[in-house]
């Protein structure tokens, strides 16, 4: 596992160069969906170092980023269920990055991106098993690092801010001449006996952190870590004890200068000091000073006599890097019930872990739980309802139209004479998708509800949706009062339908402001038949009780009342939630969810495996479905 130094740090500029041209525009919105969830940046030894510089980078946005080991992801599970994960790993093989993997799939967290520099790493390929979770994976041209992690390292670094701002506006600044004479200068006044104080603030942080680790595992000296106001409580009194063998590196960008020189002038003059500076006051300057700690790593490895990129590893070093420790830490008090089960139960109460409920409440859900599957099971269904964004269609494909698999569930669906409802807050844009996959005999027994169920038609009628109506009058009156409200921006965008009010927004981290914002303008002007109800992708405002998933529901009663089939209609959507958009199609008696679930204990229940949501989860509910010859499906859920 080891490579010459010198050699590894000579292609950093090259790899920085590759980096910074890699498209990143994909892990950056799958990073600000939920902009307001807090994040998990996980990662083990020369990876923590780009976990702490993501975190900070999260909250450059306004929300919580968090980095952390894959062992203290145990110790953080009751927060897990609510927060999203960014595991960091270059070779992604390692025992602890997989085990912290598939103990946050477990709490089934709001998303889990991976991101590794090998192709199909195993972290990726264990990743690809689980809706909930995006692996994304680039081919690094150094190959696999030595015994540190270096050229991975930068590029993490690079992709890391490629993602928060887009595009790398700036270039690096070599180690200059001045630089080397003072680094040169300040490696003659120390030896294997100082320890050294490594000062930091703001952007500093990551690089601090790495240096620590970097001198730590190739044994090069002691470390200990401060920002700069931290140090004045009481770490400074380690100078005051053992000057003789101590010194300080000072990392400073622009934003802390002053007070960084500030505290170094106070310092006892005999004390050897060594500045890391940038000239960069963002974010880049963390990429700028890692880069320069390479250098300050390699020259210190020479006076040491020891290759940071192949120190030798000791025998009980392998043991412990390969010690399969999940096995060895103490387990959560389990119940006696199948996993399948527990799962559930914590889907529908928000439970954490089943031992967060009393035993009179654990025992009210298995007997909710045990009565909702009995009657799914002995129901006859003659019509099967689908919300369609988040549920048949996956937010990846939302321009592309549904997966393979799921078009073959409708179309086995539909040639068993079934009843095809499809409930959306979008337009013709669906029925042109379904009009190519499903074949045309069948398009006179698909109900489409447009608009979020305010306009109704079947697949086979292209004068809907009908957008030549007139909008309801109390609608035309809030988007005036809207229109009033909101501040100039250009993350609004606003359609206007007869029935119902479209609010997206183009900027993902933008999302949470605006639902605040529209939901206290629908709360305090709004007439009483105006609703807010929200989607994966848009907030709708709708009119009742012409707009309503519902009305899906009666129309396809109202046909297979027609054609003489049963008109027990199953319902499955993703946003059960109030305020979801499905929240009223999931009130249904016989409803499922692919992702969030209501508290109500009769309907309303996620019984799909492990790790999978929306449509990977439907395609799961499907392959249960067993039809007759008489026209009805029932649902063998086991």
């Amino acid at each position: 596992m080891g490579k010459p130094f010198n050699k590894e740090i000579a292609k950093v500029y090259e790899i920085f160069d590759w980096a910074s041209n890699l498209e990143t525009q994909e892990i950056s919105d799958n990073i600000f969906d939920n902009p307001e969830t807090p994040l998990f940046v996980v990662g083990s030894g020369g990876s923590l170092s780009a976990c702490y510089y993501g975190a900070s980078l999260y909250q450059t946005s306004g929300s919580v980023g968090k980095a952390v080991t894959p062992l203290e992801l145990y110790f953080s599970k009751q927060v897990i269920s609510n927060s999203k994960l960014l595991f960091i790993s270059a070779a992604g093989s390692n025992i602890d990055i997989l085990a912290g993997f598939r103990e946050v799939v477990k709490c089934e967290p709001k998303s889990v991106i991976t991101i590794c520099m090998r192709k199909d790493a195993q972290l990726t390929n264990l990743a690809r098993k689980y809706s909930i979770s995006k692996p994304f994976e680039f081919n690094i041209p150094t190959g696999k690092d030595g015994f540190l992690a270096t050229n991975s390292l930068v590029s993490f670094f690079t992709i890391l801010h490629k993602i928060f701002n887009k595009n790398i506006n700036a270039g690096l600044d070599r180690p200059s001449v001045t630089f080397n004479k003072k680094l040169f200068s300040f490696l003659q006044q120390v030896d294997e006996s100082t320890t050294f104080t490594i000062l930091y603030g703001g952007w500093g942080q990551a690089v601090a952190i790495d240096i620590e680790s970097k001198f730590t595992e190739a044994a090069l000296g002691t470390v200990l870590l401060s920002d700069y106001r931290n140090f004045a409580h009481g770490r400074h009194h380690w100078f005051a004890k053992r000057a003789n063998n101590s010194a300080v590196i000072a990392i400073i960008t622009p934003f802390e200068e002053k007070l960084a020189l500030s505290t170094l002038s106070i310092l006892p003059d005999e004390i050897p000091k060594f500045i890391l500076g940038s000239r960069y006051n963002s974010s880049f300057s963390a990429i700028d000073l890692l880069i320069k700690s390479l250098f300050i790593t390699k020259e210190f490895g020479l006076k040491r006599k020891i290759d940071p990129g192949n120190p030798g590893v000791p025998q009980f070093g392998r043991r412990l890097y390969n010690l399969k420790y999940s096995g060895l830490l103490k387990k959560d008090d389990t119940v006696d019930l199948p996993y399948k089960i527990q799962l559930a139960i914590r889907r529908k109460t928000g439970a954490h872990t089943l031992s967060e409920l009393s035993r009179s409440e654990l025992k009210f859900w298995e007997k909710k739980y045990y009565e909702f599957v009995k009657r799914l099971r002995n129901a006859r269904f003659g019509a099967i309802i689908f919300d369609y964004d988040g549920t048949l269609c996956s937010k990846e494909n939302r321009f592309k139209g549904l997966s393979e698999e799921i078009s073959k569930q409708l179309i086995r669906t539909v040639k068993a004479g079934i009843t095809l409802g499809i409930a959306t807050g979008r337009g013709k844009s669906v029925r042109d998708v379904l009009q190519k996959i499903i074949p045309k005999h069948y398009y006179k027994n698909i109900i489409i509800g447009y608009y979020n169920g305010s306009d109704i038609s079947s697949l086979d009628d292209n004068s809907h949706p009908d957008k030549s109506r007139l909008s309801e009058k109390s609608l035309t009156k809030f988007k005036k009062i809207l229109d009033d409200k909101i501040t100039p921006s250009d993350f609004f965008k606003v359609e206007l339908r007869p029935y119902q009010l479209t609010i997206s927004v183009n900027e993902k981290e933008k999302w949470n402001k605006a639902r605040l914002v529209i939901q206290s303008i629908v709360a305090q002007y709004a007439d009483d038949n105006i609703k807010f109800v929200e989607s994966s992708h848009s907030i709708d405002i709708i009119v009742k009780p012409y707009a309503s998933k519902l009305n899906l529901v009666k129309a396809c009663n109202e046909l297979n009342n027609n054609r003489g089939l049963l008109t027990t209609s199953l319902c499955i959507g993703d946003r059960g939630q109030w305020p979801g958009n499905d929240f009223e199609l999931l009130s249904s008696p016989f409803s499922l969810s692919v992702d969030e679930v209501s508290r109500d204990p009769d309907t309303c229940w996620n019984l799909s495996p492990l790790g999978l949501r929306n449509d990977k989860a439907c395609l799961e509910y499907l392959k249960t479905i067993r039809f007759s010859q008489n026209k009805y499906f029932w649902m063998n859920i086991q």
